[in-house]
């Protein structure tokens, strides 16, 4: 019965969805809600709806949204001056931009008489970020607290705000993007806010804040449209906070890389070895490698990489006939120019390893210590036992060198 409902519910939204995107052009009278058209901050409303599909990785919202916005360009410059006198269409005019609405449209709605009746600094703040003028849109916005505005408004303000401050004062973004996901839960700002936050935790090296705002995100947004810059930024940060240095460090990481699904997990399992083997983190290197095997198929390029790490970490002496067929089995087809260069240093190391190495010139023999060890300053644990064998050794020693002189 359940099942029912939920399907009949999204039915509905569809049959508005489409009325709504294929309504045609919105001219000035529907507007003004003389003809039961809607307003901008009912058109925000839709956008939004559609937005946190996008969130939830619905790329046929991600197309209507364009669609809608492209609309409300051409709808928002064709109403009358009078529904901008509503506090509501004012803000919705700043949403519309900042969600991806023409630029166009604010420079025109900034020329309007009597002003739309909203904050002129909001306005001109949201063109100036827009436009990439982060320093003004920073001015315009230094008295403005996004927590004092209404929360679907607010939101947006306090995304862009934290921008320009993740290179600057990644404290300050933190705040101001944890204000962001307070204010939209659930919609493509918190989405976005999220994603930025995991960047900007790795940037401060707070492991346990990375943790947490990375599993979030993965349980929340895993689907989104934008969630391949998640793995992008997630990737940059693991390496940044030195998981590969430790086992320990090594162990925080793994709960969080079985949150993402097969492919991405196995990528990422393959950027912890070669980090880890390129540092000499051997024990990291031979962990990563065996989780990411686990997740290839024979015959991959992958499969042909993974081989080379796998030999690379295994430097046993009982290893190293596994490890010659291991090696000679790989398709070097299948690599790449670092990855061959890699197998090159692989094969040195076990050439050189293999044998017992040369003395220098001049040296006969092996090894041998390169200096005497001097008489300890406390000589209490010397009994008169070891002293007398003392003197019986060097005379022994004496005697075998006239033995030897004699012949």
């Amino acid at each position: 019965m359940m099942g029912k409902k939920l399907h009949l519910k999204t039915a509905v939204f569809r049959i508005v969805l489409s009325v709504l995107l294929l309504a045609g052009p919105i001219n000035a009278a529907l507007a003004q809600g003389a003809g039961g058209g809607p307003l901008p901050f009912e058109l925000v409303r839709s956008l939004q709806s559609l937005q946190e599909q996008v969130a939830q990785g619905n790329s046929h919202a991600t197309l209507a949204q364009r669609s809608l916005l492209t609309k409300m360009d051409v709808a928002f410059v064709e109403m009358p001056v009078e529904v901008w006198q509503d506090p509501r269409n004012a803000r919705a005019a700043i949403i519309h931009l900042l969600s991806g609405g023409h630029p166009d449209v604010m420079r025109y709605l900034l020329t309007l008489d009597p002003a739309p009746v909203v904050d002129r600094n909001l306005m001109e703040a949201s063109l100036a970020y827009i436009e990439g003028r982060e320093d003004e849109m920073l001015d315009l916005l230094e008295n403005i607290d996004p927590l004092d505005l209404p929360p679907g408004l607010g939101g947006h303000v306090a995304l862009v705000k934290a921008a320009p401050y993740i290179r600057t004062d990644p404290a300050k973004a933190m705040e101001l993007l944890q204000v962001a996901s307070l204010l939209m839960p659930g919609t493509l700002v918190e989405e976005a806010a999220l994603r930025r936050e995991v960047f900007v935790a790795g940037m401060m090296g707070d492991v346990e804040r990375f943790r947490v705002l990375s599993v979030r995100y993965l349980r929340r947004f895993s689907n989104s449209i934008y969630a391949g810059d998640f793995r992008r930024r997630f990737a940059l940060a693991i390496d940044t906070l030195g998981f590969v240095k430790s086992e320990d460090k090594f162990a925080l990481i793994v709960p969080i890389l079985h949150e993402f699904d097969a492919d991405s997990r196995r990528g990422l399992y393959m950027r912890l070895a070669r980090s880890a083997l390129l540092a000499g983190h051997l024990n990291v290197a031979r962990k990563s490698t065996e989780e990411a095997l686990l997740l290839t198929v024979e015959g991959t390029r992958e499969r042909e990489i993974l081989k080379v790490y796998s030999a690379a970490t295994r430097l046993e002496p009982d290893m190293m006939l596994e490890n010659r067929d291991l090696l000679w089995s790989i398709d070097k087809s299948a690599l790449s120019t670092e990855d061959l260069a890699l197998l090159d240093g692989v094969y040195t190391v076990f050439n050189s390893i293999r044998h017992f190495p040369e003395p220098p010139d001049n040296v006969i023999g092996e090894f041998n210590v390169a200096s005497n060890i001097a008489d300890p300053e406390d000589m209490s644990w010397y009994t008169p036992d070891m002293e007398l064998a003392e003197r019986l050794l060097g005379r022994t020693e004496k005697s075998l060198a006239l033995k030897g002189e004699e012949k």
